[in-house]
C-alpha cells in the first residue's frame, strides 16, 4: 500500500514468487483494500488464469481494462466510446495503438489528483509469452515518455520471459520489485493455520468428538508451517485434506506430519489415498490438458461418462480442487502448481499424466463426439470437440504418440471424414468465427491433418487424404476468404 500512494519514480511493482507462496491473496487483498480507499482508486484489473479460454490469453485485456476505467473513472466513457466508435478496429490493432488510444488518451483528459491503480494477476499463466512482455515495455515506453497516469501492480511467478523483460534497463528503471521468497512466513501460517482450524472445529462439533480441545497442539502446528516451506497453498491444501470426510482427521494429520516437506509429497499423500482406476485417470488428465475449464456435465457428456461417476472421481481429490455444487459450473484447480507436478514425471513419478497419451485420448473423445453429430454444436461439450480436437490431435502427435493409440486415431480420423465430419466442422466455424479466424483455422486443420496422415503411415490414410471431393474444398476456402 505504501507504493500505490508513493513510488513516482516506480509506477510498475512487480511482486514474484514461486507457485503457492499467496500472491494471489496477496492481489486481491490488495485489490480489496484500494476499492474503498479513500486516497486512490482502483480503476482496473485482470487475473489471468491457465486454461480458462480468454482469461489465459492476451488479446482482451486492453479492451477490459478500457472497460474498467470507463466504469471507475465515469470522465473518460465518452473518449473511450469515440475512439472505438470512430475506429472498430483498434482491438485488432497493436498493443501499444490499443494502449495509447483506449488508456493512455482518455486518461490524460483528466484532473484527477488521486493516485490510480491496475493489478494484474498471475502474468505467467497467460499463454501469450509475446504480447505479455510488449505490454511491460509499452507501459514502459508510455512512463518514459510522461504520459501515463497510471500504477500497475503486476504479480507472477519469475519464469525466464518475465525476467528478461523485467531486467531490461527501461523497465527496470521504472519498477520496484518484490521477491516474496525473501520473506518469512512461518508465523503467518501457523496463524493462518490455527485460525482455520479453530472455525472448523467450531463448524463440525461431530467431527472432533473425542479430540483433544487443543487439537491440533501449538507443536503440531508449528511442524506443519515448518513443511509449508513458506507456501501458504500447502496450509490451504492440508486443511482440506485433513477435512475431507475420508477417514479421521487425527490419523491423516500424523500422515502429513510424517511425511517429507513440500507440495509435492502432501500431493502424493491424497492421490495415494484416490481409487486409480482408469476413469479416474481420464478425469484428472481432462483438468489439466483442455484448453478451456468445462463443467461437470460438460466433462461428462466429452468423456462419455455419467455426471455421477465423474462427481465420484473429483470427490477422491476434493481437497485439491474446487467442486461445484451446480453441476453446471465449471471444475476449478485449488492452485496451478497440482498441474505442473502431474506433468512433470520427475515429480509426479507413477502419478504422471502423458500429455501424448492423454492428448491422444481426448482427441479420441473429440472426434467420437463429433462425428456422431449431425449439424451444430449445441453444449459447451460440443462446441470444444469442434473447436480442439485437432489442436489435440496435433499435441498428441508432436509428443510422440504412443503407439496404441495410433489405430484407434486413425480410425477416428477415416469415419469422421467419411462421414463428411469436417464439411459440418467448416459449417460450424462459419458460425461461430469471423471470417478471417475461420480461414485461420482451416488452414491449420489441413496442414495438420495432412502431417497426422504421413505421421500414422497407414495404407488408408493416403486413400482420404487424396480424396479429391475434399480436401480441394478445404484447401479453397483456407486460401480464400471471399469464397464464403
Amino acid at each position: 500500500m505504501d507504493w500505490s500512494e508513493g513510488s513516482e519514480n516506480h509506477p510498475v511493482c512487480w511482486l514474484s514468487g514461486s507457485a503457492g507462496f499467496g500472491k494471489s491473496a496477496i492481489m486481491q487483498t490488495v485489490a480489496e483494500r484500494l476499492a474503498v480507499s479513500d486516497k486512490g482508486v482502483l480503476v482496473g484489473s485482470f487475473f489471468f488464469l491457465r486454461g480458462a479460454g480468454a482469461r489465459s490469453k492476451f488479446t482482451r485485456v486492453i479492451t477490459t481494462l478500457a472497460y474498467h476505467i470507463s466504469r471507475s473513472v465515469p470522465e473518460t466513457k465518452d473518449s473511450i466510446q469515440h475512439a472505438l466508435q470512430d475506429d472498430p478496429t483498434i482491438p485488432q490493432q497493436s498493443i501499444e495503438d490499443q494502449f495509447q488510444k483506449l488508456v493512455v488518451s482518455p486518461l490524460q483528459q483528466l484532473d484527477e489528483t488521486k493516485f490510480l491503480v491496475v493489478v494484474m494477476d498471475a502474468l505467467d499463466e497467460c499463454d501469450d509469452h509475446e504480447s505479455i512482455c510488449d505490454f511491460i515495455s509499452v507501459l514502459a515506453q508510455s512512463y518514459s515518455q510522461g504520459q501515463l497516469r497510471l500504477k500497475f501492480l503486476l504479480a507472477s511467478r519469475a519464469e525466464d520471459h518475465l525476467r528478461k523483460i523485467f531486467a531490461s534497463e527501461m523497465v527496470h528503471a521504472r519498477t520496484d520489485s518484490l521477491e516474496l521468497g525473501y520473506f518469512d512466513a512461518q508465523n503467518d501460517i501457523t496463524t493462518f493455520l490455527k485460525s482455520r482450524f479453530t472455525k472448523i472445529r467450531h463448524e463440525n462439533d461431530r467431527t472432533f468428538q473425542g479430540l483433544d480441545v487443543n487439537w491440533p497442539s501449538n507443536v503440531q502446528l508449528t511442524a506443519l508451517s515448518e513443511k509449508s516451506e513458506g507456501l501458504f497453498i500447502f496450509a490451504a491444501t492440508v486443511v482440506s485434506y485433513v477435512m475431507d470426510g475420508k477417514g479421521s482427521p487425527r490419523e491423516k494429520l500424523d500422515q502429513v506430519l510424517e511425511s517429507h516437506v513440500g507440495l509435492d509429497p502432501l500431493y502424493i499423500q491424497v492421490l495415494l489415498s484416490a481409487n486409480r482406476d482408469q476413469y479416474f485417470l481420464g478425469v484428472l488428465a481432462a483438468l489439466v490438458l483442455l484448453s478451456k475449464q468445462l463443467s461437470i456435465n460438460s466433462l461428462a457428456h466429452l468423456l462419455e461418462m455419467g455426471t455421477d461417476e465423474v462427481v465420484a472421481r473429483l470427490l477422491e481429490i476434493q481437497s485439491l480442487i474446487r467442486i461445484p455444487a451446480n453441476n453446471d459450473d465449471v471444475v476449478q484447480l485449488n492452485h496451478a502448481s497440482f498441474q505442473d507436478f502431474l506433468l512433470d514425471k520427475r515429480r509426479s513419478q507413477t502419478h504422471y499424466i502423458c500429455p501424448a497419451q492423454y492428448h491422444a485420448i481426448i482427441a479420441i473423445h473429440c472426434l467420437m463426439l463429433i462425428t456422431r453429430l449431425k449439424i451444430w454444436a449445441e453444449d459447451d461439450a460440443e462446441r470444444y470437440a469442434w473447436g480442439q480436437w485437432y489442436q489435440h490431435l496435433d499435441s498428441a502427435a508432436s509428443n510422440n504418440m504412443p503407439d496404441e493409440y495410433l489405430v484407434e486415431m486413425n480410425n477416428c480420423l477415416e469415419v469422421f471424414l467419411k462421414s463428411r465430419g469436417l464439411e459440418v466442422w467448416i459449417n460450424t466455424a462459419i458460425r461461430d468465427f469471423e471470417l478471417g479466424e475461420t480461414a485461420r483455422l482451416l488452414k491449420a486443420v489441413e496442414v495438420k491433418l495432412k502431417v497426422c496422415f504421413y505421421y500414422f503411415s497407414f495404407s488408408n490414410a493416403q486413400d482420404i487424404q487424396d480424396d479429391t471431393t475434399l480436401w480441394p474444398n478445404v484447401a479453397a476456402i483456407s486460401q480464400n476468404q471471399t469464397s464464403f
